[in-house]
């Protein structure tokens, strides 16, 4: 699926944003995975992963931050591809 360039410029933003995100501050924390969840919405199945990995999870949020930004970062540069199974050898 194409990636428009309105899309690309929010991720972006949104990869910086994450790269300097304490992952202690809850409420900075979920509103950067609430945005991230929306700036995906142009792929579904990118939505649905991030959804498992980063807002339903159960692991850290510094762990979920990780993945989080890797998924924004396959968004990014990734190809159709992609293959999300590695997310969860993330530690």
């Amino acid at each position: 699926m194409k990636i428009s360039e309105q899309a690309k410029t929010e991720i972006v933003r949104l990869i910086a944003e994450g790269e300097c995100l304490d992952s202690y501050d809850l409420e900075a924390f979920y509103l950067w995975v609430r945005a991230s969840y929306e700036a995906l919405e142009y792929n579904p199945l990118r939505q649905e992963w991030f959804d498992e990995y980063c807002r339903s999870c159960c692991d850290s949020t510094s762990v979920r931050l990780s993945k989080g930004l890797w998924m924004l970062r396959q968004a990014l540069y990734g190809d159709a591809s992609d293959d999300y199974k590695q997310v969860g050898s993330f530690a």
